[in-house]
């Protein structure tokens, strides 16, 4: 479970990276765009869609991390097997 939760939270937050560049290549791309409606509006759509999926990512992300908490936190310390405790 704690191995299946490390996992998704990589992923996730890959995926909000991916996701987060994106809509900042589009907020860049927007501001050259002015003279053609159709091609402001692939531009626009595409920053609402990185924007709207940055923010699902990121909140997947956060439960995951709170699940990882909650498995976690009745865990055993592990013990010092090399130092002996000293």
């Amino acid at each position: 479970m704690i191995s299946f939760l490390f996992s998704m939270a990589g992923l996730l937050n890959l995926l909000f990276c991916v996701f987060a560049i994106g809509f900042v290549i589009s907020l860049i791309i927007e501001q050259f765009v002015k003279g053609n409606e159709s091609n402001l509006f692939i531009v626009q759509t595409n920053r609402r869609y990185c924007w709207r999926q940055a923010w699902i990512t990121n909140a997947c992300w956060l439960l995951c991390n709170v699940g990882l908490y909650i498995v976690s936190r009745n865990m055993q310390t592990p013990s010092d097997k090399f130092w002996n405790g000293l």
